[in-house]
């Protein structure tokens, strides 16, 4: 189980790690002012290649915090800036190390009402994805501290999810049953059961 777990994370690792990734983001760890003086520390997503076609990368590449603000003022249209307020480093005997963050930690800010931005623990470890960062509940986030008694990997060749259960009674046989037509069953049904259902996109 420890090394289907390894495999599942090498993967992602490989996968955004690529340099022609628009979907791939890494979470910079910073600092916002608001106009109206509040202060809020956190995280938000980037990649440089995002700058393309919307500043000049001649000017503005690897001038983060800098082009941050710049990059969203001139996208063309209003995108608020999502930001995270906290993360979560899971990891144990059988889980390699992936990030997540809670529902509550999350949201979105009105870049036009931002002041300033300053980035925090620039030499700190970057953490990467791809598409959404995992959300889960605290019960779910202090489950992961342990092992799970099954995993199970399902690929549906657009996304691939793994299926951590913490239930004796749900094991891998159980779950391998998974297929494209009950899926979307399957993930409520089992969640309920105490398995922990973590999908990626590639």
């Amino acid at each position: 189980m420890k090394r289907i777990l390894l495999i599942f994370v090498a993967i992602i690792v490989i996968n955004v790690a690529k340099a022609d990734c628009p979907a791939c983001w890494e979470l910079r760890k910073v600092e916002i002012t608001m106009k109206s003086g509040e202060i809020i520390t956190g995280y938000v997503k980037w990649n440089e290649l995002w700058l393309n076609d919307v500043l000049d990368t001649t000017v503005w590449k690897n001038r983060f915090p800098e082009s941050l603000l710049p990059y969203y003022e001139n996208l063309g249209y209003k995108w608020d800036l999502e930001f995270i307020t906290e993360l979560f480093i899971i990891k144990n005997d059988s889980i390699d190390e992936f990030i997540a963050t809670k529902a509550e930690c999350t949201g979105n800010l009105d870049y036009t009402k931002i002041k300033s931005v300053r980035e925090l623990d620039a030499s700190a470890k970057k953490y990467h994805g791809i598409d959404e960062i995992q959300i889960l509940s605290q019960k779910d986030i202090d489950r992961l501290k342990s092992n799970p008694v099954a995993v199970f990997y399902y690929d549906s060749g657009v996304f691939g999810t793994y299926f951590l259960s913490y239930n004796p009674a749900i094991t891998f046989k159980v779950m391998s049953g998974i297929n494209a037509e009950n899926y979307t069953r399957k993930v409520d049904e089992l969640k309920l059961k105490g398995v922990i259902v973590y999908s990626f996109g590639y």
